[in-house]
Order: C-alpha cells, then sequence, then structure tokens
C-alpha cells in the first residue's frame, strides 16, 4: 500500500496488521451499516496492473474471456484469464485509459504471480506490464446517497454497470449493484485524500471485508489461491457478468470454454450460499449424499462473514443436487449450507 495513503487512513481511524487494513474500530458496525448506509473502502486489497504499448490491446484479446474491442475509453468489463484446459487462473476488472493503456484490478495476493505469468506471453510484442498499485488509489463507494455524493466531484455520473467517466485525474466506474449504487473511483493519492474527507461527511469508512460481502450480494465472484483452475468461466456466471465473449477470436482454453457452451455439458452453476455456523473459506469443498460425482458436490467460491457465525457467499453446485436441501460442509458435516439461485441475488 502507498505509505502516504496508509498514514492518511491510520489519521483516519484505520487500524492495520502487517500493513494490511483490518478495520476502523467496530468490525461488527461496517458488517451491519452496508445494508442501508452509505459506506467507502479503501480497495487496496485489489492491485492494479498497467498494461501498456501499441499492441497492449491485441495482446489482451488474445489473452482474455471478453472481448476489448467492444470496450470503450473510460470504461471497464470483466474478463477472465484461462489456463489451455480452460480453467481461471484469475478474474480481472479491466478498465480501458485510453487505446493504448488498460488498467487490470485483481485481488492482491494473485497480482506477483499473474504480472509474471502474463509477461512470460508479451515476448516481442510492444507491451509494458507495471505495476501501479502505489500509484493509482482504489476507493469503494456504495449506498442510498452515493450519486448525490459523487456530484460535486464530477460533472457527469455513469448511469450503467460497468460504464465510466474521467475527469481531470478522477475516473469513476459504475459496478454491479448489491441493494444500493456502487462506484469505484481511481485516482492519485493527493485527490484521494481530499475525495475520502468529501465522503466521510456521509458515508462511512469500511474495510475489505464488508466490501466483498457486497460483491457476494452483488453476484461478483472471485478467483482466489485456493480456487485457481478450480472452475470454467460459465461456472462462476461470467457470460452473465458481460465477462465471456463468444464471438471474439482465440484465447488460452477458448476451445474448452466453447465446447461446454455449444454442447450444453455444463453441470455446475454459481449460487447464493448461506451457513450459520463453522469458519468456512474459498476453496472448502461441499458435500451432499445425493452426489454421485468424484468431485463433490461443490466449492465454495468467496464467503463473507455476517454476524457472529453467519456467513453469506457464493458456490459453485451441481446443478442436481442445488434443491435438495442436503449440501454440507465436507469438512464438517452438521453445518448445514443454504442454497440459494443466483438469479434471487
Amino acid at each position: 500500500m502507498n505509505q502516504e495513503w496508509q498514514s492518511f487512513l491510520k489519521n483516519a481511524g484505520a487500524e492495520f496488521s502487517h500493513n494490511i487494513l483490518k478495520n476502523f474500530g467496530n468490525p461488527q458496525q461496517e458488517r451491519q451499516i452496508i445494508s442501508n448506509g452509505d459506506v467507502m473502502s479503501d480497495l487496496s486489497h485489489w492491485a492494479a496492473l498497467e498494461v501498456s504499448g501499441e499492441e497492449s490491446e491485441s495482446f489482451l484479446q488474445n489473452q482474455l474471456t471478453n472481448d476489448l474491442q467492444e470496450l470503450q475509453i473510460g470504461n471497464s468489463q470483466l474478463s477472465g484469464w484461462c489456463t489451455p484446459k480452460g480453467r481461471l487462473l484469475v478474474l480481472f476488472r479491466v478498465i480501458k485509459l485510453d487505446n493504448s493503456q488498460f488498467l487490470l484490478l485483481l485481488p492482491s495476493a494473485l497480482s506477483e504471480s499473474i504480472q509474471k505469468r502474463l509477461q512470460m506471453f508479451v515476448m516481442r510484442s510492444k507491451v509494458t506490464i507495471t505495476d501501479r498499485s502505489d500509484s493509482t488509489i482504489r476507493i469503494g463507494l456504495s449506498g442510498p446517497n452515493a450519486v448525490h455524493q459523487l456530484e460535486p466531484l464530477t460533472s457527469t455520473i455513469p448511469a450503467d454497470v460497468d460504464q465510466g467517466v474521467i475527469q481531470d485525474h478522477l475516473q469513476i466506474i459504475r459496478l454491479h449493484t448489491a441493494s444500493h449504487p456502487r462506484f469505484l473511483l481511481l485516482t492519485q493519492v493527493d485527490q484521494a485524500k481530499e475525495i475520502w474527507s468529501h465522503l466521510d461527511v456521509q458515508s462511512t469508512p469500511i474495510s475489505q471485508h464488508p466490501w466483498e460481502l457486497l460483491n457476494i450480494r452483488a453476484g461478483l465472484p472471485a478467483i482466489e489461491l485456493r480456487t485457481q483452475e478450480s472452475f470454467v468461466p460459465q461456472m462462476i456466471n461470467l457470460e452473465n457478468l458481460n465477462g465471456l465473449s463468444f464471438t471474439k477470436g482465440c484465447y488460452p482454453g477458448q476451445e474448452v470454454v466453447a465446447r461446454m457452451q455449444y454442447l450444453g455439458k455444463a453441470k455446475r452453476s454459481l449460487y447464493r450460499i448461506m451457513l450459520h455456523d463453522g469458519a468456512p473459506a474459498a476453496g472448502d469443498a461441499l458435500q451432499s449424499p445425493s452426489s454421485s460425482s468424484p468431485q463433490g458436490a461443490g466449492e465454495i467460491v468467496s464467503i463473507e462473514q455476517n454476524g457472529e457465525d453467519h456467513w453469506e457467499g457464493l458456490a459453485v453446485i451441481e446443478d442436481v443436487v442445488s434443491e435438495t436441501g442436503d449440501i454440507t460442509l465436507e469438512s464438517a458435516s452438521n453445518i448445514e449450507v443454504l442454497v440459494t439461485p443466483i438469479d434471487s441475488l
């Protein structure tokens, strides 16, 4: 994290452990207020990789699951990067800064390995990959008054999901809604301080975990260290999140992904889950006596705590067992997993 930005957040009440923002003094209140209140979050747990150069668009077009040629300057899109077997290594939020400059947001824990792996495919292309996590401050804003709070900062507010505006050194992108409008703000550290102080009048600062709980409620999955190579894009609902194109050219794993789509062989889908005990984590296996699959009944994709012994998450589950009511954690068969279709999010 940018040290100047970290010092500013500490003075604003943030509590850190090993340079990771843990909370702003009351984790339980942070989890509660996201449902109906205005909140803002430092998003330093998302790394920012810049891909630039005159061949940057063609390079990314040949690597990612989405069609970058449809992405307008200032806007964003979700896009996956797969192995040749069609399994997701990472899920990016891709932001087009200009015709030769893109920003890829991804979990910080994956950033170093993903940057090295991407660099292997650059070869002689006129492409440069740079970590911009320290120079690009990321702030999330959510709440019933989010639009009103942004009005003094910009002359235009994005109306549609993934739409963005750039004004001076501030970029604002509209995110998927989780009960209330949500936005991503990208800027430099000096301006970030001013924006944070402006938002702080009405919004409550929250840490990464309540923010990720909002992502879960919006139906937005994430790929983490334990879930790399676990899922093909269709399993995490990527096509319905505008993160997967079936008409663009080739990319790693494209044949596998296309074959699954056109032959209708996807037998697992993304579902919302709730648990009332345990300490589940992304990558944990799910089991069901109704399942005969050697791969098990399912796997947790994303999970966050919401109250004491209450967890909300997203999981890839066998469609045939999703409504049986007998799904539990594999590691604790006494802990029931409540399953809800993703379209109810």
